[in-house]
């Protein structure tokens, strides 16, 4: 698909699968501006990379207006969001503190509506109707089957996923690609801080973020509006659809498997 000319705005840029991200865009040659709160390792792979940075906390609205300003006059057009930023708490749903399940509603909803919101003027003016600007969301599989020790998580992908269609819909005959990407557990900081891993990731290895962004990039090819990475989320999505007590048990199952955590 030709796409439009310009910049990708990637957040959650400084490390996992926006950093992924960021790393295989550039080597199409394509131009980057890159957000993150991290300074310290946004500047260095900004450097790598001879991208524009923000330091911009997605959650702030106004700083998020001032960040697209900024990026505009420094990389000219923005034509393409990736929106990655997002953070991880596990845990059990009845003794989730109250602060990690908002921080989570937060950054990975209200921060995606924040980013997109406030990019969608430029991304319009940037495209054509035979090139289109991209919007990719990152969800989960966790944003398509709610499971034990994620449900702050689940809650937050879910309504990213929700949105995304929502806004699909209203951007119908304007020129925009508006997709979602659902991958499963990822080898990503992110993840291997967590001092526990939840059950239900003994289901599936950890995806290395070149495979995910590899999908993802391969999956923006083609028409699918949720893009996944494995064969094994695809199925067990599919299977959930049907027959929902299928994948409650294998759900329950995964406490008794072996971790398939390196």
């Amino acid at each position: 698909m030709k796409r439009a000319e310009g910049a990708w705005v990637i957040t959650g840029a400084a490390s996992g699968f926006g950093a992924e991200f960021a790393r295989r865009l550039r080597e199409r040659g394509e131009r980057l501006v890159l957000w993150d709160r991290a300074e310290v390792p946004l500047k260095k792979i900004g450097r790598e990379l001879g991208a524009h940075v923000e330091i911009v906390d997605v959650v702030d609205p106004a700083a998020v207006a001032e960040a697209v300003q900024r990026s505009a006059d420094a990389a000219g057009p923005l034509a393409h969001v990736v929106s990655c930023a997002g953070i991880l708490r596990v845990g059990p749903a009845a003794t989730m503190p109250a602060d990690d399940l908002r921080a989570m509603m937060d950054v990975n909803f209200h921060g995606t509506v924040n980013v997109v919101t406030a990019l969608l003027p430029s991304l319009e003016a940037a495209a054509s109707a035979d090139r289109p600007a991209t919007i990719l969301f990152v969800s989960s599989v966790a944003g398509l089957r709610g499971f034990p020790d994620l449900a702050g998580y689940s809650a937050s992908k879910f309504a990213v996923l929700g949105y995304a269609q929502a806004l699909r819909g209203e951007l119908r005959g304007r020129p925009f690609d508006v997709r979602v990407l659902c991958p499963p557990p990822g080898d990503t900081p992110m993840v291997r801080a967590l001092d526990e891993v939840p059950p239900v990731y003994r289901l599936s290895r950890l995806y290395s973020a070149a495979e995910v962004v590899d999908a993802a990039l391969a999956g923006l090819e083609g028409h699918a509006f949720k893009i996944f990475v494995d064969a094994g989320s695809k199925i067990l999505h599919r299977i959930d659809r049907v027959a929902p007590a299928v994948v409650d048990g294998i759900v329950a199952l995964s406490p008794h498997l072996p971790s398939k955590r390196g």
